[in-house]
């Protein structure tokens, strides 16, 4: 299983003060450590701006390790509908991974049209909270469909 992974409005509100900032990162990690087969790409715009070294350094050395890339950076189109999705899909196709089952955990709807069975969504003033994490437990699981 390949989790795609936003950061703002996922592992902190959107809203957040920058002290607050991935504030809910340790409830994430304890999530994944549940499911050691997980592997993690950084779909997040935060990759825009870091390394994937950078990024690897917010996260635990245990979680840091299954962080396997970053999707690849799309130019973006006026509110373009489903451009996250395209991103997810064209690294999974790169990375010879289209098969592979796979999960977004986002805040975006609209950034995915074709793919939404995929989305495990987060309201963007709360993150991921007790239903996002339910929800990503029974996904994760394999005790739902994808």
């Amino acid at each position: 299983m390949i989790l795609f992974l936003d950061f703002d409005g996922v592992l902190h509100s959107e809203l957040a003060a920058e002290a607050d900032l991935f504030g809910l990162l340790p409830r994430f990690e304890s999530i994944l450590r549940d499911f050691p087969d997980v592997q993690i790409v950084i779909s997040s715009s935060w990759r825009e701006n870091a390394s994937l070294d950078d990024l690897r350094a917010r996260f635990s050395p245990d979680i840091a390790r299954r962080i396997i890339g970053t999707t690849p950076v799309i130019p973006r189109v006026k509110q373009m509908v489903a451009h996250r999705e395209q991103e997810i899909l064209n690294w999974l196709e790169s990375a010879g991974k289209r098969r592979e089952p796979w999960l977004a955990l986002d805040d975006t709807e609209w950034q995915f049209k074709d793919h939404r069975d995929h989305l495990i969504l987060c309201v963007r003033h709360r993150g991921l909270d007790d239903a996002v994490e339910a929800a990503l437990r029974v996904r994760l699981s394999g005790r739902a469909s994808t």
